[in-house]
């Protein structure tokens, strides 16, 4: 069972915390030490901003709550931090669907603006610049499923739909070649191999590679 505590405790902390263990009672020790910590430092952690998030192989499974400054930690089925939002499931897992409504609201508005220029390149040159750096975020480092990747690309698609006026799969596709705009998955990968050799170059690879092989999430 892999237990996870995000902790939010304004003024005292300029961004959410994050605590991960292998068990609960080692999160409750953990807490235990942040309640010792507020009293000799005059802190106080504030418990009702603060959850709690299991993944797992029982993830789904009601076990004895954990406590934080007297008062039991809510156990939610998704939490945002820095952006991504994390899943409660058997394996570490995160979710797109907050993304997708982003772009298509980023989108609408876009598209509401320009549309009286009568340019469908211009509108394509803005999905570029402003929604696809919103599909793209993180995706480097995220545990993508096939099935996520698949909703991201339909984001896309979509927009185009609305642009040109096809619907034809086959069509999109060459349109996206001519445009320039390549597949979710290959630009995720090429995010990914950007990502780790500028991790080699900055001398942090050995400590990256002992995560990977520790198999943290799993």
């Amino acid at each position: 069972m892999r237990t996870k505590v995000a902790t939010d405790s304004p003024p005292y902390s300029l961004v959410p915390s994050v605590s991960m263990t292998h068990s609960l009672n080692a999160m409750q020790f953990m807490l235990e030490i942040c309640d010792d910590f507020a009293i000799d430092y005059d802190l106080k952690f504030s418990a009702e901003k603060s959850v709690a998030m299991y993944i797992g192989p029982r993830h789904n499974v009601i076990c004895e709550p954990l406590k934080l400054a007297g008062k039991e930690l809510q156990f939610v089925q998704s939490l945002k931090y820095l952006g991504v939002f994390l899943v409660s499931a058997k394996h570490f897992k995160c979710t797109v669907d907050h993304i997708k409504v982003i772009f298509y609201r980023v989108f609408n508005c876009l598209y509401s603006r320009i549309k009286a220029a009568h340019s469908e390149l211009v509108t394509v040159e803005l999905i570029k610049s402003y929604c696809l750096p919103l599909i793209l975020y993180a995706t480097e480092v995220m545990p993508l499923s096939a099935t996520n990747v698949r909703v991201l690309d339909n984001c896309i698609n979509r927009a185009l739909y609305k642009i040109f006026g096809i619907g034809d799969a086959s069509c999109i596709l060459q349109m996206r070649t001519y445009l320039g705009l390549s597949s979710i998955s290959n630009l995720i990968e090429v995010r990914r191999h950007n990502f780790v050799d500028k991790v080699i170059d900055s001398g942090n690879h050995t400590a990256v590679l002992k995560a990977s092989c520790e198999n943290l999430f799993y």
